[in-house]
């Protein structure tokens, strides 16, 4: 029987081997921490437990500039500059790749299989159909805000009632995202809506994979994640659905009356205009990415990457921050419900009334920007050398991202960087100031990312956050359970973590 050191010393004679043959071609890149091959490993393990300040020492060693960083999955290059950003956000698909850094981190190939990257037609989806539909279906929206707010928050007369901000965000999310998604009575099933919710998790456990050589990986898919259970399970939901439509579209045609306006149909389409053949478990894997993509944020997993190719980047995080931030400031209450209020009287509910609400979008945009999800954003791999217009070049199959982290405290970029003021970017149009708004990419903001993997699902995401603490503000009194400072975060590599702990006290609306 192999004893337990014997496997040590082989795992540490592999993790060296690694660092040594690491790529060398990144040398031009100034380091922050270790660049000696075997030193760097001290600095993988600084990424991890204090990745703030090693950002914060590169942003400021190498302004306007570049650095590179170890981690354990090898180089990362940090940029800086604003004109290197605008030379990421310009790079074509050819050049650099969002969704390869993403199936690299989450070892998609092993989880959910290789076609996600080779024909990600889903994106388009998201782009697309998702966004194009939201008007037409924002009553169910607003209803699913309502209804499940009103189960989830038990009040009695005028009592105060604690409930954590994040777990609440959680079912909040879930439920609304499945409605419109999957329409009814698909949303209403707790089974179904359990799969939805433990696809986070299972998917996100493919970061687990990098531990093993690659020969073992899809073995290791098998032990230590549940993902291809859960894809069987989302089969017997999916499969008799596809079947009926296809059956209906091969009669009728794809504009057939009472052809469900929902996801299913919309991957259905755009399986078939890729040229892909449309199978439960194609539609499946697409769906558990997409619901993935929708409320990942919104759970005890965070994705190490922006994923701003996907719906609701940052959903969960932003609205339990911007929920920490109302309850700790009764006069932003105030001035946010007094515009719902007035919009929702002369415009009454609807997708094109939540454009009206630029309080509250700005409210939002500012809770992305001070209380990130990560310190890095708009992350890429080089698909062939990219040549930046200051002259740096990053060879083929080189990760970059961006200091999302610094740049937003910066005091150059926002004055008071450091202060929260959720009417940072309030919309006068009266007066004509047009800030960009909470959907909206700049050079300086990219809690979206930014250029053509922009999250393609942000309008979504827009939707939901803003009628969701819409209908918070204008049904409850809210403040928070003991603290009267916002409550701590947590941060692990250049994540940042929300407090789940801290609880937000409701009650009816004071009249």
């Amino acid at each position: 029987m192999i004893e337990y050191s014997s496997l040590l010393a082989g795992a540490a004679l592999l993790v060296a081997w690694c660092f040594l043959v690491r790529n060398r071609k990144l040398d031009h890149i100034p380091t922050v921490g270790f660049s000696n091959p075997l030193l760097s490993f001290i600095s993988s393990i600084n990424y991890i437990i204090g990745c703030g300040k090693i950002a914060e020492e590169g942003y400021r060693r190498y302004p306007n500039s570049m650095f590179k960083i170890s981690t354990f999955d090898g180089w990362l290059v940090v940029v800086n500059g604003t004109q290197q950003i605008d030379d990421i956000r310009r790079s074509n698909d050819e050049q650099m790749h969002g969704m390869t850094t993403v199936a690299e981190y989450l070892q998609l190939d092993y989880t959910l299989g290789k076609q996600l990257l080779s024909n990600p037609y889903h994106i388009d989806v998201i782009r697309m159909a998702v966004t194009r539909n939201i008007g037409a279906r924002f009553q169910e929206i607003h209803d699913e805000v309502s209804r499940a707010y009103s189960d989830a928050i038990k009040l009695t007369g005028n009592d105060w009632t604690a409930i954590p901000a994040y777990e609440l965000q959680v079912g909040i999310i879930n439920r609304v995202s499945a409605r419109y998604f999957f329409g009814q009575p698909l949303c209403n099933d707790p089974n179904f809506l359990n799969i939805c919710d433990r696809a986070t998790l299972e998917i996100f456990k493919g970061r687990l994979l990098r531990i093993f050589p690659v020969i073992l990986r899809p073995l290791g898919a098998r032990i230590f994640t549940n993902i291809h259970s859960l894809r069987t399970n989302m089969e017997e939901y999916l499969r008799p659905i596809i079947n009926e439509r296809l059956k209906q579209d091969q009669f009728h045609g794809t504009e057939w009356s009472g052809r469900p306006n929902d996801l299913v149909s919309w991957l259905m389409d755009g399986a078939q205009a890729s040229g892909t053949a449309i199978t439960a478990e194609d539609m499946s894997t697409r769906v558990l990415f997409t619901i993935f993509g929708a409320i990942h944020t919104s759970t005890a997993v965070y994705s190490k990457f922006d994923m701003d190719l996907y719906i609701a980047p940052l959903t969960g995080s932003t609205i339990t921050a911007a929920l920490y931030e109302l309850s700790l400031n009764s006069e932003d209450v105030k001035e946010i419900r007094e515009e719902v209020e007035r919009v929702v009287e002369s415009d009454g509910w609807s997708k094109a009334s939540l454009a009206k609400m630029y309080k509250l979008d700005s409210y939002l945009r500012e809770s992305q920007r001070l209380h990130f999800m990560n310190r890095f954003a708009m992350s890429r791999v080089t698909l062939k050398d990219f040549v930046f217009s200051d002259g740096t070049v990053l060879p083929k199959n080189t990760t970059t991202t961006v200091n999302i982290y610094s740049r937003h405290n910066d005091d150059n970029l926002y004055p008071d960087a450091g202060v929260f003021d959720g009417f940072r970017f309030v919309r006068d149009p009266s007066s004509g100031i047009t800030r960009p708004m909470l959907a909206t990419p700049t050079l300086e903001y990219h809690a979206f990312g930014h250029g053509r993997s922009a999250c393609p699902g942000r309008f979504f995401a827009v939707t939901e956050l803003k009628t969701m603490v819409a209908h918070i503000v204008t049904n409850y009194d809210i403040k928070l359970e003991k603290d009267h400072e916002y409550p701590q975060k947590v941060f692990l590599e250049q994540q940042s973590f929300p407090n789940m702990q801290a609880k937000i006290m409701f009650r009816k609306r004071s009249s």
